[in-house]
């Protein structure tokens, strides 16, 4: 029975019927939503609860003789195979899934991993190609025409003053001529 069919068959209200249950720590059994279930004993003692009180004892002071030893409620052995299963299946489904999804993202990782690794490879090959050529001395064709024109044109020439090109470059001549005209 459960509690307000305990409750009626005492002529009390349900709120009494737990109190007497948690204060006098009465083991009693329950349902797999947790609710009292009521043996006959149960309610046979409760009824010697009620004419203790209806004597006059309080309820602190009621003694329980007959104490009832309570009894686990273990689910029958075939549901618990059946939830034991079911979650081992769930369990397994989970494991699964998260299996699936790290490979998906290592695969990925992976791939984008491999395109970086090729640009890589493609730039280094371009670097290595440039440092070759600036490395690499270049010898054009040598022409002597040219290079004689060039080191013409960059020669200095020396300036003559336009005095001594006039008379010619001989000093001692200019001198000498320049002393017999001063004699004369």
């Amino acid at each position: 029975m459960n509690t307000s069919a305990v409750a009626r068959l005492l002529n009390v209200s349900h709120s009494t019927i737990q109190r007497w249950v948690t204060q006098l720590n009465m083991e009693v059994e329950r349902n797999q939503l947790g609710h009292y279930q009521f043996s006959d004993d149960d309610i046979a003692l409760l009824r010697k609860i009620q004419d203790q009180l209806n004597e006059g004892i309080i309820l602190q002071k009621v003694s329980i003789s007959e104490k009832k030893i309570r009894k686990a409620s273990i689910p029958k052995h075939s549901e618990m195979n059946k939830e034991h299963e079911q979650l081992i299946e769930r369990v397994v489904r989970l494991e699964n899934g998260l299996k699936t999804k790290a490979d998906d993202v290592v695969s990925y990782q992976l791939l984008q991993h491999r395109s970086e690794m090729e640009e890589m490879h493609k730039l280094v090959k371009k670097l290595e190609a440039r440092i070759e050529a600036l490395e690499t001395p270049t010898v054009q064709p040598f022409d002597y025409f040219l290079a004689a024109e060039e080191t013409a044109a960059t020669k200095k020439t020396k300036k003559i003053p336009f005095i001594k090109m006039i008379f010619g470059n001989n000093r001692k001549n200019d001198t000498s001529s320049w002393n017999t005209a001063d004699s004369d």
